[in-house]
């Protein structure tokens, strides 16, 4: 529901009429990829609770497969979400490709996989959302000093960071996935 929000207050927030391939990027990348940390970084939140972590626990299907289930769900409809927005970019006459479409992806992804990787680490779901948005805000002040991991690029047309976002998100997807697999085994 908040993600659904964040896509409906994009056009209040931002002009969203006539855009050029650089003026789209902007709502894209600095508001539309903040769904990304509201849809992945909760994937681990259920098992926080004792009690639901030991009936899941018990059940046949591993809690990995469950929680890979959830990022999945969680990643087509971060998909989807941002294909509409740009769909609506386009219906207002804005010039948004693909290219757009998927980096704005990239970014969501890569937002919350640091979540992810925070709340298997943690094991706050609080903490989770700190790390990306404080990683988020950090993307203002050192711009793009942060090279390949640079948030905003897109609106400077540099489309090569998005490529780094995104792997690195899919690694720390991976990873986090791992660290509660070994955690499970170890506790």
């Amino acid at each position: 529901m908040v993600s659904v929000a964040i896509v409906l207050l994009a056009p209040v927030i931002f002009g969203t009429a006539n855009l050029d391939r650089k003026a789209s990027a902007v709502p894209l990348e600095m508001f539309v990829s903040l769904i990304g940390i509201v849809l992945l970084t909760p994937v681990y939140q259920p098992e926080q609770n004792e009690e639901l972590d030991d009936l899941v626990s018990s059940k046949s299907m591993s809690q990995t497969r469950v929680c890979l289930i959830r990022v999945l769900c969680a990643a087509a409809i971060l998909t989807a979400l941002i294909g509409l927005f740009c769909v609506y970019l386009g219906f207002r006459s804005c010039d948004v490709s693909l290219l757009s479409a998927a980096g704005t992806v990239a970014n969501a992804v890569f937002l919350g996989s640091l979540g992810m990787m925070t709340a298997a680490l943690s094991g706050s779901t609080v903490i989770a959302y700190m790390i990306p948005m404080v990683y988020y805000t950090l993307n203002y002040g050192m711009g793009a000093r942060l090279g390949h991991y640079w948030l905003f690029s897109m609106s400077v047309e540099d489309y090569a960071p998005k490529a780094w976002l995104f792997l690195t998100g899919i690694a720390l997807i991976a990873g986090s996935l791992a660290v509660k697999r070994l955690k499970r085994r170890f506790r």
